[in-house]
């Protein structure tokens, strides 16, 4: 994968379906800072339409971190855990949401 923003627009939406949605029923505000950063919203309690670029001050969950280590979360070569216990990734908001993020993410 060659960006974050790749991955919002492209991989994410092709791999959510309303019953993963719906697993999650969350609203999460993604803050990547890089090259092909930018900032997401992904309403998973949306009907439809779960990624739109921008924010949302509404969102449960505020994740932000290095593209770096996003790409490296969604490649699978990070533990997400690790990253956050290393300070790598900030999580603002519900942050018991963010542990269902592998269900969409992975």
């Amino acid at each position: 994968m060659t960006s974050a923003r790749q991955f919002f627009e492209e991989v994410l939406p092709s791999k959510l379906t309303p019953e993963s949605a719906a697993d999650v029923g969350a609203n999460f505000q993604f803050n990547i800072d890089g090259d092909g950063g930018g900032s997401w919203t992904v309403n998973l309690t949306a009907p439809s339409e779960w990624v739109q670029e921008g924010t949302d001050d509404n969102a449960d969950c505020t994740i932000a971190m290095k593209e770096s280590d996003f790409l490296g979360i969604v490649e699978g070569k990070s533990n997400p855990q690790m990253a956050f216990m290393m300070g790598k990734i900030r999580v603002t908001g519900n942050l018991a949401l963010s542990l269902k993020l592998s269900k969409i993410l992975g």
